[in-house]
């Protein structure tokens, strides 16, 4: 993998994102030409650190457009072979939440991409750097209407999601034993089972927005 000194220093393409892109990924949306400024600033100065949460926020934005207009990109932090979505840890000095940079991970690469195989319904999330570090797993249910609803037991617990809604389970063990019952929905071609997946500083992402 490329060694990435900044969030956006790797990016070739960031003159290509346009500004109704990134709005759509915010809320409240500011003003267009806001926007392009700050894209125009992010491109002269890549390795700028974001000083406030607005300014997380937008560079968030931009990397979700920028993972998700890009193959080469995209293939650059997904590893499609080995299911794994691999997030360089210098990352983190810009955006220190790990549950939100992952989230943007997951929006540019896996929301909306179509899936060959019931295998694309499990991944694993990877910090890369001098030492790889596996920190979680997402699970992306299939749920076939907005009634569907998953019910998982981990850790003692049964926790049940709707179909549409974002949920991120703590599992700080190295491997987590998942029990699942899907109704109206699949979860690697079955409706239920029992799966051994990983865990870490990160836990379980469940993203069961309907495509």
């Amino acid at each position: 993998m490329p060694s990435f000194s900044g969030l956006f220093d790797g990016f070739g393409d960031l003159d290509q994102i346009q500004a109704f892109d990134v709005a759509k990924w915010l809320n409240p949306v500011p003003n267009l030409i806001v926007i392009e400024d700050y894209i125009a600033n992010r491109i002269l100065y890549p390795q700028t650190i974001p000083t406030n949460i607005s300014e997380v926020t937008i560079d968030l934005a931009i990397l979700r457009e920028v993972l998700k207009q890009s193959s080469q990109i995209r293939s650059t932090f997904l590893n499609t072979t080995m299911r794994r979505i691999m997030i360089p840890i210098s990352f983190l000095e810009y955006v220190p939440d790990l549950s939100r940079l992952v989230w943007a991970f997951i929006d540019g690469l896996l929301f909306d991409r179509p899936k060959k195989d019931w295998f694309q319904d499990l991944w694993t999330v990877v910090l890369t750097g001098y030492i790889d570090e596996v920190v979680g797993s997402v699970i992306l249910p299939q749920f076939n209407t907005s009634n569907g609803l998953l019910e998982i037991r981990l850790l003692n617990s049964v926790l049940k999601i709707k179909a549409g809604s974002l949920t991120v389970l703590p599992c700080f063990k190295n491997k987590c034993q998942i029990e699942y019952k899907i109704a109206d929905g699949r979860i690697l071609g079955k409706s239920e089972n029992a799966v051994e997946i990983y865990g870490g500083k990160l836990g379980i992402v469940i993203d069961g927005r309907l495509v």
